[in-house]
């Protein structure tokens, strides 16, 4: 509604004083408005610039248009006549004030600073709270008195006689604050400037209200941090109209026409990420509001009313936080099996273990993030947001993460309806180097936070079991679903170091879908923090979704200076270092830094181990200029010649091991590679120490038990740099299957051994727990893990070595390898051989994964070293069958080419390689098998009684259907346990993938003429539907389908 023309607070002569107003006069520094010893809720207001106390939040009669009774008769203060009766019939009860300074900004402005008023805000308002201390406290701001209130809670956190006023504020109303300054406050400073002519001016307050203000854009930045923190809720009301200031120019008239603008804009008047709302209004009148119908009104009043309805549990959670649970016993039966399955480790203790790694936070380092606009948005946003941080190897992303899951702990724990989950990737753990790992975490962690929303995943988990936890698609769907739930509240997320993830291309995609949904299907109050290097893959799928930060040397100069002094202290209060001496080592590591803490922290390492003080200076005028160049100063410095080869199995291990090895599972492997012909375990104490050859770049990650300790490097970027350039750079440089390559040798010399049957016990032993028959008794394979140290890692790794170690290995089982020139493979390698034909067990259990992974030349190698073809494992599958399901064509000819291997092997399911294979649609060796002419085209699985057709059917596989209906000899409407036939799988409602390809396939089996319609059946897929009636089908009921 178009309101009249009001009259500016303070305007000289214009009868705005008369006491014919009935405007009773203000007390100061404190007006009670309300008063109510029952009071759930205080609420104060704070007026702006240049107001009137009398005045600021009155709407007066003169202002009224002509003619219209909804308007008042008498100056009406919504603040005492509206707010507090409004309140009371929601069942609030309240008391009102309101502060109050001299606000002139010309003619006799008092000389102040904006210290000075918040300061005695404080003060007033503490002395009428003494007998309601920590009553909950909600502030309303006009204009300059909303940075007033800013200023003043962010004083009261500084100091402890004030500090309960911050604890206690439970909302902020901002009503068209300048929170970025405006360009009014410069028409203020000309005015205030001519106080020679008009009297005193304080010019100190409108120079710090301008647009790029340093002082606003520091107290905002502190502001946003502390809403952030304390969860506070806040919305920023800004003006639609512009607002005449020629009204108060008397003498100055002349500046008339350049004074009707909007004083402070939407960009100055909101908060990033926090609620923001327009008012038809200007700046003059955003504050009073005539009725309760009045339409400002109607928009401020339920804003202040969710305020003060959640005021009690929002204090009372503060002040008592709940920890976020972090145990998976106390949880109902069902639930507690399904984290069990999970197989996850604590969050909690990842966390510790990397705070206890990486040392403590050095003072305030860090906290800068909280003070970043795009950050306090992203926290603080009621939809989903994503939050990127990149940077460089070294520069602190680990530590940002672990602050920020600190932070949003505490956030978290002191606000209801929030949960957390984190998850810190880690590049040498295979427990924490997978998707499927990051998203059992999330979901674990979720889980124990809100237990009601497991309703949802019981039905899976019913009919599943434990292999719901297997599935990347299934865990997802359950982690989106979860997120979106109401039930979940606002969750926030964080992983760090998603670059150290494994085949992420999947999750990125997924994270990216999630946030650039269509906002109804964006359901969810989730947000996401990800910390990663400049990966070009992260960066692409990312580009687009919302905010990121680059850590750069600019960003953390700050933090690494702080840094640099705390371990520049460490090393004098050790080394005792002159006082010249101590400066000549903070200047240099301050210059030559680069913006990498990890260059700082080993440079510091190299320097405790200097033992003259006198050559401290020689070394820091030679420090290397960045990391790569720091390894390599390292390695050749510190290695010497004839420990080199020693040096390269201990380095290229650790760039192969599937996790961290443990000190005595180094020293094992270590004793096996240096003196092959010993037996097992002997001279392991005399290697407890090889880890100490890369000491500047290893560390030990100590456990109760110093040979449980883990050997890790001290940073991921020194297996990326020991993997750049493949073999044919320096020394300690190798390659990915050279590396796997020295651990598999290893592998297959400890397993191989005498004291394992050559390998038949880990075979023929899936599993830990499983028994066996050793030295005429019965033990536990986890009872031979305790008397063999490398026992445990090489029956659970071999085979993932033996695969990263192509197609390396090919020229050692061809014996080529050793007749290569020195420069093209490391000595490290030539000391053990893989002797196939000692441990036939162990050659055919290779073959078998070889098989399934696709691995040709070492499939065709293995059987000429005499590895059978026939090989079976617990389910009964062979190599042509995994061959088979894997699309490996040129495998499946080399086996049946050979002639030793039956074409249709049985798996425990009763499955043939002709059904694997025509259930991925694998085509070319769908055809290979029929031309054998000795599979049989009908067999059935045991588990669903499925038929090849039935596999292919179901995938849509067009060419694969053709193939075998041109046989001849397929059961074209073959039924399965539940009477489902191939046609019914290729319409199955609950395939929502390759709708087109099953169409077709439908299509190919009614053209046989030999399917039986069925009728009833109404849900199908989107499409087929259409097609079925196009086709003038009939369909017959069936309770099952696929």
């Amino acid at each position: 509604m178009k309101r009249g023309h009001d009259v500016m607070e303070g305007d000289v002569g214009d009868g705005d004083n008369d006491a014919s107003d009935g405007v009773p006069q203000v007390e100061y520094p404190i007006h009670i408005l309300h008063d109510d010893d029952k009071a759930a809720v205080d609420i104060v207001a704070v007026h702006g610039l240049g107001a009137n106390p009398n005045y600021a939040w009155i709407w007066l009669p003169k202002n009224n248009p002509p003619d219209n009774p909804n308007y008042p008769e008498k100056p009406l203060n919504w603040l005492k006549d509206l707010l507090p009766s409004k309140l009371l019939s929601s069942k609030l009860r309240c008391r009102v004030m309101t502060f109050n300074y001299e606000s002139k900004w010309f003619s006799d402005a008092p000389q102040v600073r904006l210290s000075n008023i918040s300061d005695n805000l404080l003060d007033s308002l503490g002395n009428n709270r003494t007998k309601a201390t920590n009553r909950p406290l909600i502030f309303i701001g006009h204009s300059f008195g909303g940075n007033l209130i800013g200023q003043a809670i962010l004083s009261s956190r500084l100091n402890s006689k004030y500090k309960c006023i911050a604890e206690s504020t439970v909302g902020v109303i901002f009503l068209g604050t300048p929170h970025r300054g405006c360009e009014a406050a410069k028409w203020g400073v000309l005015i205030a400037s001519l106080g020679g002519l008009l009297g005193s001016a304080e010019k100190g307050i409108l120079e710090g209200l301008q647009k790029q203000s340093g002082t606003l854009k520091d107290r905002l930045h502190d502001f946003s941090s502390w809403l952030f923190s304390e969860s506070i809720p806040v919305v920023c009301y800004w003006e639609q109209l512009g607002t005449d200031y020629s009204t108060r120019l008397g003498p100055l008239g002349f500046l008339k026409p350049m004074l009707k603008k909007v004083v402070v804009d939407e960009t100055s008047a909101c908060i990033d990420g926090h609620k923001k709302i327009s008012l038809h209004t200007d700046h003059f009148k955003i504050n009073k509001f005539y009725s309760p119908d009045d339409p400002s009104f109607l928009q401020v009043y339920p804003e202040i009313v969710r305020m003060a309805q959640s005021a009690e549990e929002m204090l009372s959670r503060r002040r008592s936080p709940k920890a976020i649970p972090d145990d998976r016993n106390a949880q109902p039966e069902q639930l507690l099996q399904f984290l069990r399955a999970m197989k996850v480790t604590s969050a909690r203790d990842v966390l510790s273990d990397i705070k206890r790694r990486n040392g403590a936070r050095v003072g305030n380092t860090c906290e800068w993030i909280l003070k970043r606009e795009e950050f306090s948005a992203w926290g603080v946003a009621a939809d989903p947001q994503l939050f990127y941080i990149t940077g460089s190897p070294g520069i602190g992303k680990t530590m940002m993460s672990t602050f920020l899951v600190d932070e949003l702990q505490k956030k978290v724990e002191r606000a209801p309806g929030k949960a957390l989950a984190y998850f810190f990737c880690d590049d040498k753990n295979q427990d924490r180097k997978t998707p499927i790992a990051i998203l059992r975490s999330l979901i674990w962690q979720i889980l124990l936070q809100r237990n009601e929303l497991f309703d949802s995943i019981k039905p899976d988990f019913n009919t599943q079991g434990n292999t719901i936890v297997e599935s990347f698609s299934t865990l997802w769907r359950i982690l989106r679903g979860m997120l979106r739930d109401e039930r979940a509240g606002e969750v926030f997320i964080l992983i760090d170091a998603l670059d150290e993830c494994d085949k992420s291309k999947e999750l990125l995609i997924c994270i990216r879908e999630l946030f650039q949904s269509s906002p109804t299907a964006q359901a969810g109050k989730f947000k996401f923090v990800v910390t990663s290097r400049p990966e070009d893959d992260i960066l692409e799928e990312l580009r687009d979704v919302g905010s990121r930060l680059l850590m750069n040397s600019t960003s953390i100069n700050d933090d690494l200076s702080k840094y640099i002094d705390s371990e520049v202290e460490r090393l004098d209060n050790r080394k005792k270092y002159t006082l010249r001496v101590k400066e000549m080592i903070s200047t240099a590591l301050k210059k030559e830094a680069g913006g990498t803490f990890l260059w700082v922290s080993l440079m510091v390492a190299d320097l405790e181990k200097e033992q003259l003080m006198s050559t401290v200076e020689l070394k820091l005028n030679r420090l290397p200029k960045e990391l790569n160049e720091t390894y390599s100063r390292i390695l050749n410095e510190n290695i010497s010649d004839e420990m080199r080869e020693n040096a390269q199995f201990l380095l290229f291990s650790m760039v192969a091991a599937r996790r961290p090895l443990t000190k005595i599972e180094i020293a094992t492997a270590f004793a096996v590679w240096a003196d092959p012909s010993a037996p097992l375990g002997q001279n392991v104490e005399e290697y407890m120490d090889i880890w100490s050859l890369c000491s500047s770049i290893v560390y030990i990650d100590v456990a109760a038990n110093d040979a449980d300790s883990t050997v890790n490097f001290c940073h991921q970027s020194v297996k990326d740099f020991l993997l750049q350039g493949g073999l044919q750079r320096a020394w300690y440089h190798t390659s990915g299957d050279f590396a796997n390559l020295v651990l598999f040798q290893v592998c297959w010399k400890y397993l191989s051994a005498e004291d394992f049957d050559r390998g038949d016990i880990i075979v023929h032993y899936p599993h830990r727990w499983a028994e066996c028959f050793v030295d005429g008794r019965i033990i536990k394979l986890e009872d031979l893990f305790q008397k063999y140290a490398f026992l445990q890692y090489a029956y659970t790794e071999w085979e993932e070595h033996a695969m990263g170690s192509y197609p390396a290995v090919v020229d050692v089982l061809t014996s080529s390898f050793l007749r290569k020139s020195g420069a093209s493979y490391p000595n490290v390698l030539s000391r053990l051989t893989i002797d196939v034909a000692y441990a036939p067990t162990l050659c055919d259990a290779w073959l078998l994964r070889a098989a399934k992974e696709g691995q040709e030349k070492t499939v065709e190698l293995l059987h000429e070293l005499g590895a059978n073809f026939n090989v079976q494992r617990s389910d009964r599958r062979t190599p042509l069958s995994w061959a088979s399901e894997g699309g490996h064509e040129a495998i499946v000819k080399l086996i049946l080419d050979a002639g030793e291997s039956l074409p249709d092997p049985r798996s425990d399911d009763n499955r043939s390689p002709l059904s694997f294979a025509a259930q991925e649609g694998h085509e070319a060796i769908v055809m290979l098998l029929l031309n054998t002419r000795s599979v049989e085209v009908n067999s059935k699985c045991s588990f669903f009684g499925r038929t090849p057709l039935s596999w292919a059917a179901l995938g849509g596989h067009e060419s694969v259907v053709k193939l075998l209906l041109n046989t001849g000899n397929v059961e074209a409407d073959s039924r399965d346990k539940y009477g489902r036939s191939p046609l019914m799988c290729a319409v199955s409602p609950w395939q929502f993938e390759h709708t087109d390809d099953r169409r077709a396939v439908a299509r190919l089996l009614l053209d046989t003429g030999k399917v039986e319609s069925v009728a009833g059946k109404v849900e199908f897929v989107a499409g087929i539907t259409e097609f079925l009636e196009s086709e003038a089908i009939s369909w017959r009921y069936t309770e099952h389908w696929c």
